[in-house]
């Protein structure tokens, strides 16, 4: 296992933190828009207001070892607080905002929560309505409120600054004490799966953890002080919180996204140069740009499918590091300044590449992107190997593949195919759940991720399903669900797929259809368009989604083909339990759902 030279002293975030901010002083830390302006902060300002917020937990009776709650969007106070739990020795808890509330009330009392901060007063109700059921969390501390009372334990974020500035003031050589006092070894975050199949697991990661994968993930990317990204996935989610720990590390400056809504608006005003992201941004990029294709004169549209030929053919010299052709260069500017640079300004128009993780990303979007010179490295990692375990680089990718593993982490496949995980970013185990633990982590510390894969010759890891996830026919056959999945999601009509047939005789499918697209091909089929539901069930869109999964069945064995399907009126989502918080499939809940509509599948 290759060990990391140690860079920061101690190595911990806080330490990562407190060396880059005496260094880089009234350089910009971070953005934040109030008031339609865009706000920076300064490292040396951060410096000076954690103190405050560290005291600001003791005086509310924290002690070293305690759990701290955020119930938050992505924002600056999220980072700011989650730094000074850290600092101060403490478990940070991040609680989804869109959680159910009896997900967030397995959170809260499985932790232990007692202090927690909270955004806003829909999201204190909702920790109201857990604290009446559990008696947690004790305190809380709201980011921004329009009340001017609250009930006990609850005080405004303005109110929790005094109380530090206060404490601080009296005892100014506590905090130097404290934050010196945090351990490698120590526990940083409980990081709570999405629970795809029953309740929450608390991953447990310690300050080791954190500290080694921010360093071994940016090793495999050329970064620059120069470089600048938007934070917008939840920071609940230990991908987007890494990025930020990763930023602290590379002195990168990041701003706080408005928003999902408002992201490519965002993009066009920040213009960031590396940009961490899931598949759904690029996907609704994607028909966001074909659906302006699907209303342009037949001359654009013959440009448009001309410069995209031209892309293609680019593309394939730049991943083999070979120069173009002096034809195919100039065709390819002109394809460039026609249409290529429009897409480029989606982004802020000064993006070198794009990283994505968070679920596979589907093939056809990585070759369309590519072509116009927009390229996508996909990643790998769970919660419990703190995100990032591989990736692709610029200077050497393969699509389809999640790269290779970032330094300090080792990888084999069980005979199974299962592949399992080793080194400085593995998990501590669940809390307070031996026995999960155990049937995780072996005896040699290998983690048996559940994920099905290939390694070929060159470290590139392919992953193919979910081992828990594999299909059982009634003829013994075993089945990966996930890449039939993945093939018949590249029809940009099609937003979600699952893959059923668990000892059945042959496969079938529950598939959703995306709203947008939906419109689009309504449009250009000439359908009335009535409504998404409605257009599920018109006889061109059944029609089109049918030559689709036939094509894709032509390219599978016979007994990985799906012989019926049915098109649901509405899409899966998050708020409705069809999807975790990080766009994964419930399957269980999807086929308690719509179980009499798979059975008519296997019926009719």
């Amino acid at each position: 296992m290759n060990e990391t030279k140690l860079l920061y002293n101690p190595p911990t975030v806080t330490g990562i933190f407190m060396h880059q901010a005496r260094r880089f002083g009234d350089r910009t830390l971070s953005l934040t828009k109030r008031a339609g302006k865009w706000e920076p902060i300064t490292w040396r300002q951060s410096l000076e207001s954690l103190p405050v917020r560290v005291m600001g937990l003791f005086a509310l009776g924290f002690q070293k070892g305690d759990t701290v709650g955020i119930a938050s969007r992505t924002r600056k106070e999220w980072s700011e607080t989650d730094l000074s739990i850290l600092t101060a020795g403490g478990v940070t808890i991040g609680l989804y905002p869109t959680a159910s509330l009896w997900e967030m009330t397995h959170v809260v009392a499985h932790s232990g929560l007692r202090i927690c901060f909270v955004e806003d007063e829909a999201l204190l109700d909702k920790l109201l309505a857990v604290q009446a059921r559990t008696g947690l969390p004790k305190k809380m501390i709201l980011f921004e409120t329009s009340r001017t009372s609250h009930p006990p334990g609850v005080i405004t974020l303005s109110t929790f600054l005094a109380q530090g500035r206060c404490a601080h003031e009296a005892d100014p050589a506590r905090f130097e004490t404290a934050w010196r006092a945090v351990r490698p070894s120590d526990l940083a975050t409980i990081a709570y799966t999405s629970g795809t199949t029953g309740p929450p697991k608390g991953v447990m990661i310690t300050q080791a953890n954190l500290y080694f994968t921010a360093i071994n993930a940016t090793k495999m990317h050329r970064y620059e002080e120069t470089d600048f990204g938007i934070a917008f996935l939840p920071l609940t989610h230990m991908l987007q919180r890494m990025s930020v720990y990763a930023a602290l590390h590379l002195g990168i400056i990041g701003a706080y996204a408005e928003g999902i809504d408002k992201l490519v608006e965002n993009f066009q005003e920040l213009h960031p140069t590396v940009q961490v992201s899931v598949p759904q941004i690029f996907e609704r990029i994607y028909n966001r740009i074909h659906q302006r294709m699907a209303s342009a004169s037949p001359r654009q549209r013959r440009i448009f499918q001309w410069a995209l030929a031209v892309g293609l053919a680019a593309a394939r010299y730049r991943q083999e590091n070979r120069s173009l052709p002096p034809f195919l260069a100039v065709k390819y500017s002109i394809a460039h300044r026609l249409v290529f640079r429009k897409i480029h300004d989606v982004f802020g128009g000064r993006v070198k590449y794009l990283l994505c993780g968070g679920a596979p990303m589907p093939m056809y979007l990585l070759g369309f992107f590519n072509a116009v010179g927009l390229l996508i490295l996909e990643g790998y990692g769970l919660t419990e190997t703190v995100a990032p375990a591989a990736v692709n680089r610029a200077e050497h990718f393969k699509f389809g593949t999640v790269g290779q593993l970032i330094p300090g982490m080792e990888a084999k496949v069980d005979p199974d195919g299962e592949l399992l995980l080793r080194g400085q970013g593995l998990f501590q185990g669940y809390y307070k759940d031996p026995e999960a633990t155990a049937a995780a982590i072996d005896a040699e510390g290998w983690f048996h991720t559940g994920d099905i894969a290939v390694i070929d010759n060159e470290g590139f890891i392919t992953i193919t399903d979910r081992k828990k996830d594999l299909i059982v026919t009634a003829g013994g056959k075993n089945i990966a669900p996930q890449n039939i999945e993945n093939l018949i999601r590249t029809l940009p009509l099609i937003s979600h797929v699952m893959v059923c047939g668990d000892r059945q005789k042959y496969l079938t499918a529950l598939l959703t259809l995306n709203e947008q697209e939906l419109l689009n091909f309504a449009k250009r089929e000439n359908i009335a368009a009535t409504g998404s539901a409605d257009l599920a069930a018109d006889q061109k869109v059944r029609q089109a989604v049918s030559d689709h999964v036939k094509d894709v069945n032509n390219r599978l064995a016979p007994y990985e083909q799906v012989k019926r399907f049915t098109i649901l009126p509405d899409d899966f989502t998050e708020e409705s339990g069809e999807l975790t918080p990080t766009l994964k499939l419930r399957r269980h809940e999807i086929i308690k759902r719509y179980g009499n509509k798979i059975e008519s599948l296997y019926n009719e």
